[in-house]
């Protein structure tokens, strides 16, 4: 089992990152916020966080985004999907 405290420096890394990198895309559908889901899973020393809609079966999810974070380093990458970027004048 991974450790609670280091789980929540962690997901506070990605949500960091994450809304940081949301600064540059269009809004999340209204229409989705109410089936947005976090997902967390640990591969290869990252620890993943991924933002997504869920559908009414496994493969009818949408992904909005993904933040990797290095257990070690603590750097993390995010990676946003099925948004638009914004358009600035």
């Amino acid at each position: 089992m991974e450790d609670n405290q280091e789980l929540s420096e962690l997901q506070e890394i990605a949500r960091v990152a994450t809304f940081s990198a949301l600064e540059g895309y269009e809004p999340v559908p209204e229409a989705w916020r109410t089936n947005l889901t976090l997902g967390t899973f640990f591969e290869n020393g990252f620890c993943i966080f991924e933002l997504y809609v869920a559908g009414s079966r496994p493969k009818d999810a949408i992904t909005i985004s993904s933040a990797r974070v290095n257990r070690e380093t603590r750097a993390v990458e995010v990676l946003i999907t099925n948004l638009a970027k914004r358009v600035f004048a």
